[in-house]
Formats: C-alpha cells, structure tokens, sequence
C-alpha cells in the first residue's frame, strides 16, 4: 500500500506543475494588492445569487465545503473590474424588467488591507409589466392556426417584462411558423415595439408573413468524399416521391434513405420534419455529413436536395484494458473490428476478441488451504464475441440484433468455466428519451470445472454457507456435482431504459433509469415436458433435463438509477441506487452462478476486492465469489476537478458505498434484521488523473461498517494505512 501512495504522489508532483505556474510579476503583485476575501449579496430576490455570482468577474476564493482544501491561490482585487461588476448586475436587472433598481456596493478592509469583503446591497424596487399586448399581421392565416399560436405565447398581460421574455416570444414566433408552412420566416419578418411608461410595457408585434409553402419534388444525392473513382457510377432510384442519386460504387439501399427522410411532396414544410429527418439519417452511422439545402420556390412548393457524405465503412479499433479485480494487477486488451453498413441498409457487424490475464497468481482467497493443497493458478479472461444490428427500415430506431459469443475463464476459487451465448433482441425506441429490449431467444451454454484443490475449499469455505455439512463426504460430492456440472439457461429478458440527457441542460441534473425483469427455462421446461420424455443416468422425473444436461429455471428483476448533478465544470455531485432479487421455480432448486448478483470491487463496494463481499455477514472471500440472490446497493460520490495533466481536468473524489448481497434462504439469507446488521458500508477517496481514453482512477476505500466483524463498526480503530486500492479508467458510474 505505500508503494501505491508514492506512486500517486509522484503523480501529484508531475501534474500540478503543468496546471501552470503564476509569474514573477503576480508574485510580486499578491504582496501588494489585497485579495477577495467573501463578496456578500443582499436584497436580491428576482435575481439568484449563484446567478449574479457566475456574472461578475471578482470572485472569492471557494474551497471544498469551505474548509480551505482545493482553494487554490487567492484572488486578487481589482477596483476596476469591481466597477465594471456593478454596471453588469445594474444591466441585468434592466434586461429582466427592473428599471428602477439600483445597486450599492461597499469595501470592508481586513487584516491591515491585505483582504477586503465586498458587500453588494440591491434595491430591486418594483418591475415594469406588461399592460398591453399587440399582434398584427396574422388576418390571412386560418382560425385554427391563430389559435394555437396564441395559446402557446410566452408573454401575458400583467407579467414583469424583461428582454429575456421578450427573446423567447421572437424565437417561439419564428419557430412556430416555420413549423406551418412559412419556411422563409425569419428574424427581420418581425417588428417589436416597446414602449414604457413608469412601471408599464406596452409590446406590439408586426409580422410579415412569407407565403406557406408545400414540398415539392424532394431529391437525395449521396456522395463519397473518400474514394476517387476513375469512372464514376451513378446509381439512380425513385420512390415515394423522392428522387435519388447515389455517386460511385457504393452498395446503399434507397430504402434506408427514404424512410429516414419525414416529409413527403405535398405536405406543409415543417421544420421539426427536417430536424427528425437530419436525426434519423444521423442515427444510421452510415453518413458523415448531412445537409438539407432549400434549391427554388416555384407555384407555392419547395423544391429541397438532401446531401448525404458517405463515413468510413470499415473502423479497427484496439484497446487496452488494465485494472487490479482480483488484488495483484489485471491487464488486458481488445481488438474490435466493426463494418458499419455490412448489406447496404446500415447495417452493422462487429466482432471483437478480448483477453485479460493477472500478472501473477495470488491465493488471498485461499486463506483457509495450505500451499500443497491446491493448484497454484493465474487468472485469466478470453472471450470472442460477433453482433449483427439490422434495423428496422420503416421504423426509425428500432432494430433487431444477433449476438454470438464465446468465452472461458480460469478464476482464482480454482474454478474454471467456458461459456457460448446465442441471442436474438429486438429493441424498441419509445420516445426520443427512452427504449425497450426484448431479448426473445436467449440462450447460454456454460461448462464448469475445477482445479486441483477445489474440494477441499469446498469443505473449508463454501459448504456450511450451502447448509452443508463438511464432514458428510456425500453431501459435499453431492453439492460439488451441483456446481461442476453443464448447464443451459433459455432466457426471455425484458429491459426498459429511460434518460433525461437530452433535454436537460448541463447544468441540470441528469438521471437514467434502468428496468430489468428476466425469466429463464420456460421453453426448456416445455420441452423437457412433452418432448423429450428418455431417461437419462443420474437424473430424475424431478430434476430439470433436457437430452441429459440441466437447464436453469428461475425469475430476476433488477432496478437501477443513477444520477449526475453538475454544480459547476469542476464539480458534480453523482449517486446510483441498484435494487434486485431472483428465485428459482419449477424443478429447479438453484439459480445458476453466472446470473446471480455479485458485491465488490472498482465498480461497486469499493472497500472490498472484486466479489468479495457477502453475502450477509460471511466471513470467506471465496464463498462471496459464487454470488447471491439479492443485492441492495446506495452509492454516492463527490467529484472535484482542480488541476490538468496533460491538458486534461483532474482532481479527486470523495465517496461513500452501501450495501450487500444477501441467500433467500439459510444462515446469510435476507430478512430485515439482517438487513440493518449486516450492511456493508465504506467511504474513501479517489484520484483522478486525466487522459484522452479517460480518467484514470486511484480509489482509496476504508471499510466503515464491516459485516463480517464481530464489532462491525471500524471507526474507532480505522487505521490510514490499512486501506483497499481499487484503480481502473473511467469513473465507477
């Protein structure tokens, strides 16, 4: 652990030299001018203070939670700019409608001069609102669509006025009609005027509407930028009313185009059609530029081009994998290779292969085994995995997919495994914000074996959390077979997703919910049932089999939300709550080991190794490797950012993670006692270094509350240096 707190100090020492360094002449500045030491607002209401605050250029030094730490230098004060600070909040409160404010400001000097506070006093008074309320120029449009206009405006007789509202009336104007057919409404087709009188604004609008047009002949052409042909092919379709091109040797279906494309000759123009088009087109990841020119008007129609740029087809994409799941360093890496429109209607093939292996062996699970007793192992991961998205033409965003994959690996329990997967999804685009997947053929092949020494594991960590008696040499043969076996699990999966990333602003806070329920063995029942009824050797009438091999029945739901809350570009508060429980049902007695729901790691429970918590208050790591039933979890985390290295935003974390894993039935079963016993709870912090593949992440986790204790609580004998390390790339959630 000291070798890892002197590599992350000499880190430190390397990257806040390149945040940049003040020069002699501000060194020789600070000795002299005083600094900001608070600025205080006062009699603001209209007006937030962390609104006025973001406005002015003087600003106080702001530490974490105040404490002094991350402060940086002092600020210097500069009367000048403070003047200049003054005249902009005078101008706000102008732009929001409040003429009549004024603002006073005072200096208060401390410590000999060398700090000064600055008091900002605001007399608001009363705002300017709006008394009348004008429209001219909408006598030729229908009825109708007076109405909807007017029912959708921004300003109302009796609100303040303000130039901000005034804006949003403009845009919502100009964007209405160019909703409606009147495609060349633009700014200067409006007039605004304004008169005040005391507290009073009378606003009169003067529009000057364009003629409505409809569509005309729509024409798409599609260029490849990337390759110079010598004797260029042009291929030409028609369909739907839409008129393409497609230049050179380019394998594009004219049906992925005009299904992307919204509007239709003879339809009003509207913009939202154009925009949802442009998207769609986006979406495909076919095109890598995309434009819509407008090319003449003629007898009240719109003739409109749609340019489209051909992307690269073919993408590599190589990549290294490094983090520390087991303890001792896990390193890895992945080559990708993706054709982004494989049969000419976007779609797209990707195939990858993965391998991770531990740079050593470690038997820290292996505690309870003398060295002789088992097989000195290292870690390993390989997995190939081929998926083929084909979308679904005629209804933007959705899509079907098929998912192969292959993988093996060797654990440090000394259990091994190799694994095939056949998937076929479908997914379903809701709403802008939201989807569906049903993953309607699911199906996993899992082989399991073990290593030398895992029977005697077995006996020492693994049997009485099983409800198994060590010392009943059949039960224990009896409870390994159940997990040395060859298994199938049929799976039906239904996931739901939901953000509010695209409609919120930066600053906002951002949330995605993610919905999971799963059902597993249903067709394997059937077929067990009424189609394959022979007998095979070491199973009965009521074990699940189908031609000799155990397939998996059970239920699972999982909840999850996670959450950002962007305080400022270097700060962020972010927290993910994870909900979820499974049973077996039918014939089966078991949840299979690969599904079940795990608790530790870079990811997860930050004060225990990867998989090592639970379930309950269990006291072996390796038990903990082969999962539980329910898992509760609460994280949160505090993210600072306040240096650079190598042009990118560092700082560090503080975080707090809760929860467990929990059996349904035996001595770690769930139940409420235990579930306000045998909490796990850790806090830490993180560092966070910076890179074009992302952060690079240093978590430092102290365990708070440990279960598997006698006296749970640490706190009173937390010891600095006795920590768990946990590094990894990108942030944990």
């Amino acid at each position: 652990m000291a070798k890892a707190f002197t590599f992350i100090a000499l880190i430190l020492l390397c990257a806040l030299p390149l945040h940049g360094q003040p020069d002699r002449e501000s060194e020789k500045s600070i000795g002299s001018a005083p600094y900001v030491g608070k600025i205080y607002f006062k009699g603001n209401t209209a007006i937030s203070e962390k609104e006025l605050r973001q406005l002015i250029v003087t600003s106080e030094n702001r530490s974490f939670l105040g404490l002094g730490l991350f402060g940086g230098t002092h600020k210097l004060f500069n009367p000048e700019e403070f003047e200049k600070d003054i005249s902009l909040i005078k101008k706000l409160y102008t732009y929001k409608g409040y003429f009549f404010a004024n603002v006073d400001a005072t200096i208060v000097r401390k410590n000999n001069g060398k700090k000064v506070n600055l008091n900002i006093l605001i007399h608001e008074n009363q705002p300017s609102k709006v008394d009348i309320l004008h429209y001219e120029g909408l006598e030729n449009i229908p009825v109708k669509l007076q109405t909807e206009y007017f029912s959708q405006k921004r300003l109302k007789i009796g609100d303040v006025f303000s130039v901000e509202r005034l804006i949003e009336e403009r845009d919502r104007t100009i964007s209405f009609f160019k909703e409606y057919g009147f495609t060349f409404f633009h700014e200067d087709s409006i007039r605004i005027t304004v008169d005040t009188v005391g507290t009073r604004a009378g606003i009169s609008f003067r529009l000057s509407l364009p003629e409505r047009l409809r569509y005309g002949t729509i024409n798409a052409i599609v260029h490849n930028s990337l390759k110079k042909e010598t004797a260029p092919k042009e291929k030409k379709f028609s369909q739907e009313g839409i008129n393409g091109r497609i230049l050179g040797n380019q394998n594009i279906s004219s049906e992925l185009i005009t299904s992307a494309i919204e509007f239709r000759p003879g339809n009003f123009t509207r913009q939202s059609l154009e925009e949802r088009t442009l998207q769609h087109l986006g979406a495909t990841n076919v095109f890598s530029s995309i434009y819509l020119t407008p090319d003449s008007v003629r007898a009240g129609k719109l003739y409109t081009t749609i340019n489209l740029e051909t992307a690269p087809k073919h993408q590599i994409e190589p990549k290294i994998l490094v983090d520390n799941r087991y303890g001792p360093l896990f390193f890895g890496t992945s080559l990708a290779y993706e054709n982004k429109n494989l049969l000419g209607g976007g779609e797209q093939f990707h195939i990858s292969t993965e391998y991770g292996t531990q740079i050593s062996s470690n038997n820290n699970l292996l505690a309870n085994l003398n060295s002789d007793q088992y097989a000195k192992i290292i870690p390993y991961e390989f997995s190939l995995k081929s998926t083929l998205v084909m979308p679904v033409l005629k209804k933007n965003g959705n899509f079907y997919s098929t998912t192969v994959e292959y993988s093996t690996t060797n654990q440090p329990v000394l259990f091994s495994s190799r694994n095939g997967l056949i998937r076929e999804t479908y997914n379903a685009r809701l709403t802008p914000s939201s989807n569906l997947t049903f993953d309607f053929f699911d199906v996993e092949w899992v082989k399991k074996d073990s290593l030398r020494g895992f029977k005697q594991l077995f006996k020492t960590d693994l049997a009485n959390n099983l409800g198994i008696n060590p010392s009943n040499e059949t039960a224990v043969n009896t409870g390994i077979d159940s997990l040395i076996n060859t298994n199938i699990t049929q799976t039906f999966r239904l996931r739901y997703h939901s953000t509010n990333r695209q409609s919120v602003l930066p600053e906002q806070t951002i949330w995605n919910i993610d919905l999971l329920f799963e059902e597993a063995g249903s067709l394997c029942w059937l077929i067990d049932q009424y189609i394959n009824k022979k007998q095979y050797n070491g199973f009965t009438d009521k074990d699940p089999q189908i031609f000799g091999t155990t397939y998996s029945q059970y239920l699972k739901f999982q909840t999850g939300l996670d959450f950002v809350k962007n305080y400022s570009a270097q700060s962020q508060l972010a927290g993910k709550v994870c909900i979820g429980g499974m049973m077996p049902y039918g014939k089966a007695y078991a949840t299979p080991e690969e599904r079940r729901f795990y608790a530790g790691g870079a990811n997860d429970m930050r004060g225990w190794l990867f998989n090592t918590l639970g379930p309950g208050n269990n006291t072996s790591e390796a038990a903990a490797n082969f999962g539980a039933d329910i898992k509760l979890e609460l994280n949160v985390e505090y993210r600072l950012k306040f240096f650079r290295f190598l042009g990118q935003s560092s700082g560090v974390t503080f975080f707090n993670d809760i929860g467990n894993i929990w059996d349904r039935t035996g001595p770690y079963a769930f139940s409420l006692d235990s579930l306000t016993k045998d909490f796990a709870w850790d806090s830490g912090i993180g560092l966070r270094i910076g890179s074009p593949i992302g952060s690079f992440r240093f978590d430092f986790a102290y365990k708070i509350h440990d279960p598997t204790e006698l006296n749970p609580w640490r706190i009173s004998t937390l010891n600095i240096g006795k920590c768990t390390f946990n590094f990894g790339i990108g942030e944990a959630f």
